[in-house]
């Protein structure tokens, strides 16, 4: 893969966390998140096996799928084309988002040189990038989806990061468990949610 196919996906990858930080529109969001983990498919080939990378892309639909088909059974699904008009919040979220991608592409050289000589700068632009949009949406949002998409992000930046630097089984296996978990709690916490709130 050339190096400026992997930066376009690498800066897809950034947007799509973006996405998920900014805009509050569920099917908007999912789609994203599923963008995300074939984003993070395609740039692990770099250090990893198309089989063990393939299986962080099954994985990482099937979270999407399931947090999905519990919205769409709640009824919270809408249509992607409606018109909402930008709020004062999504213009703030914007404006960190762009400070969180500026940091990554500016803290990547001096990380890559201090800590991870091992890993590529792209895949360090965009681990830092996953994690700093996790953790910031974590710290802003109490929504269950959002927290969810943002743990769900902080780990894929994770395991961006250890993928890049070495390989254990156990490790994979761990992270993909702890992945089907978390999309199986968020989808516990968004059905309890629109149960308490209809109430």
């Amino acid at each position: 893969m050339s190096e400026t196919l992997r930066t376009v996906l690498a800066a897809i990858l950034l947007l799509s966390a973006a996405i998920n930080l900014v805009r509050r529109q569920w099917t908007l969001n999912i789609f994203a998140l599923g963008l995300q983990y074939v984003c993070i498919f395609l740039l692990i080939l770099e250090v990893r096996s198309p089989f063990l990378a393939g299986i962080k892309l099954i994985v990482g639909l099937m979270v999407s799928l399931m947090l999905y088909l519990t919205l769409k059974s709640s009824g919270l699904i809408e249509s992607t084309l409606l018109r909402r008009h930008v709020s004062s919040g999504e213009i703030f979220r914007n404006t960190i988002a762009l400070v969180l991608a500026l940091i990554s592409f500016l803290a990547a050289p001096a990380l890559q040189q201090s800590a991870f000589p091992q890993s590529s700068q792209l895949l360090l632009t965009a681990s830092l990038g996953l994690i700093l949009f996790g953790l910031f949406q974590m710290g802003t949002i109490t929504e269950p989806l959002y927290l969810v998409i943002g743990l769900l992000t902080f780990l894929s930046g994770f395991e961006l990061l250890y993928a890049s630097l070495e390989f254990s089984r156990l490790l994979e296996a761990l992270l993909t468990a702890v992945n089907l978990s978390l999309a199986l709690v968020g989808s516990f916490f968004i059905v309890k949610d629109v149960e308490s709130g209809s109430e």
